[in-house]
């Protein structure tokens, strides 16, 4: 079992590493274009429609629609779809978009899937681009003046832009804030920088109607659909770019059970969606896009495995242990204040740890600064960082767990 664990370790840290250098190198290299800061032109100035699906969100579909009507820019018309809320959300809707003509209200009675709600949506729009947006999200005013521009490229079918969280509180809010800078930000930037974003986040993204159309819309079967729309972007050979100082604001669960259904859906439907696409796995058909998903998801699951053997092999050694100290007149307090650090019995398995732990601070900080963030309003969010690779394995063990049971998994 040691040799295996052994074997294991190695084959994450050498995997992790790598992974990282080349994102960091990718980071650096392409560092004077990370705000491209894209002139908005007249040719720029096309007609677009957003459209918000909402599912039981009484609470927070109000402060979106106020967004949507701060944004300044003229040619613009919104679809709210309500996918059969159970709650006040229709109501509310009603009441926010009242005398407000750019707005257009579909009720739907029964639920239908976010995904067919799009599609609905998608049918109706007189856009010529086709900009969606979760229903616990708020935009910036000039949103479009700086992400129409990127599509001058006529390869270009979607851009996504900076997720961020609305107005963090509590640790674990703050925690996955500096998720969001860095995996649903600054990593979707250095993807597009060699045409490998996997997913259109949900908070928003804007795509061109002509080719959400010739892939049929969003996968109506698909629980993560922003992340199946984006390998059939790719697989039909089209950019996905991203407006990385263009931001959108979202409100993520404020407890871990709540936090946990939501990673549940996220991860389970990334494993339907690799399994339906597997066929672009390092496939140089798609570029680099079928190779960084690989490496991505070898990572992800070389890393479960690693959590899950370390967590057998200490409660084993913890068990012998605590069997043959029972023989003996062993203080177990005594010896944990006696406990002294030395590097020259330090296990192999703790010194890779302590390199991943710098390794990963360092990278963070880099992001960090990349991004301008301002670190000293996130020391907090930073400190509890690290805590993210155990949060994780236990979001990827239950998504795993409910694949493997055949459980139903919903959009909400």
């Amino acid at each position: 079992m040691n040799v295996w664990y052994n074997i294991l370790l190695y084959a994450v840290w050498f995997i992790s590493t790598y992974y990282v250098v080349v994102l960091a190198l990718i980071m650096f290299f392409g560092k004077d274009s990370l705000y491209e800061h894209k002139k908005f032109k007249s040719r720029d100035n096309k007609y677009v429609s957003i459209i918000v699906p909402a599912f039981n969100e009484e609470k927070k579909i109000k402060h979106t629609i106020l967004s949507l009507k701060k944004i300044s820019y003229e040619k613009l018309e919104f679809i709210i779809v309500n996918d059969g809320s159970s709650d006040g959300t229709p109501r509310i809707i009603k009441e926010s978009i009242a005398g407000d003509k750019r707005f257009r209200f579909i009720d739907n009675p029964k639920n239908m899937g976010k995904a067919a709600s799009l599609n609905e949506g998608i049918y109706v729009a007189k856009g010529e681009f086709i900009a969606t947006m979760d229903a616990d999200s708020v935009v910036e005013r000039k949103i479009f003046q700086k992400v129409l521009p990127y599509f001058s490229d006529e390869n270009t079918a979607a851009v996504t832009v900076s997720v961020l969280v609305k107005k963090p509180k509590g640790l674990l809010q703050k925690m996955f804030e500096i998720e969001y800078i860095i995996g649903l930000s600054l990593f979707l930037k250095v993807f597009s920088m060699i045409n490998s974003v996997f997913v259109t986040p949900g908070p928003f993204s804007i795509y061109r109607k002509s080719v959400l159309a010739e892939l049929k819309g969003f996968d109506e079967d698909s629980i993560t659909e922003d992340t199946e729309i984006a390998y059939r972007i790719q697989k039909n050979h089209y950019k996905i770019a991203n407006c990385l100082e263009a931001k959108v604001y979202t409100i993520i669960p404020p407890t871990f059970k709540k936090l946990c259904i939501q990673r549940k859906r996220w991860y389970s439907g990334a494993i339907f969606t690799l399994r339906k696409h597997k066929d672009m796995l390092l496939n140089s058909k798609y570029g680099m896009f079928g190779f960084f998903v690989f490496f991505n998801y070898m990572l992800i699951f070389f890393g479960l495995a690693l959590f899950l053997s370390s967590i057998y092999l200490s409660f084993s050694r913890l068990a012998t242990e605590l069997w043959h100290y029972q023989y003996t007149n062993f203080n177990i307090l005594q010896r944990i204040f006696d406990l002294k650090f030395d590097l020259l019995t330090t296990s192999r398995a703790s010194v890779l740890g302590i390199l991943s732990l710098l390794f990963t601070l360092t990278i963070l900080f880099i992001g960090l600064r990349m991004t301008r963030s301002k670190m000293m309003k996130m020391k907090i969010g930073i400190i509890e960082y690290p805590l993210l690779f155990f949060f994780y394995q236990i979001f990827w063990l239950i998504s795993a767990v409910a694949i493997i049971r055949g459980k139903q998994i919903k959009w909400r």
